[in-house]
């Protein structure tokens, strides 16, 4: 409560807190759009494969986005030659 005259409590929130959630927030919009730009620019062998893994990292961000990079995205080797302007 308000103990003594002319002191209030400081309703906003610490610039720590706030800061962190921030760039966590920044992070997590970062990782979504890299994954979904990389589904995107990735030649697949289905036509169905860039949609499911769109919604799976649109449905589940985090999880979906560390599994393209896991185990969707080919390896570097392979898009190498797959690039036909390499």
């Amino acid at each position: 409560m308000n103990e003594g005259a002319g002191t209030t409590e400081n309703p906003t929130v610490p610039i720590d807190f706030d800061t962190t959630w921030t760039v966590m927030m920044l992070g997590y919009f970062l990782l979504t759009i890299a994954a979904l730009i990389s589904i995107f620019r990735t030649p697949h062998d289905r036509a169905a494969s860039k949609f499911w893994w769109s919604a799976i990292v649109i449905v589940i961000p985090l999880v979906g986005a560390a599994a393209w990079f896991l185990f969707g995205a080919p390896p570097l080797r392979r898009r190498a030659q797959a690039d036909p302007r390499s």
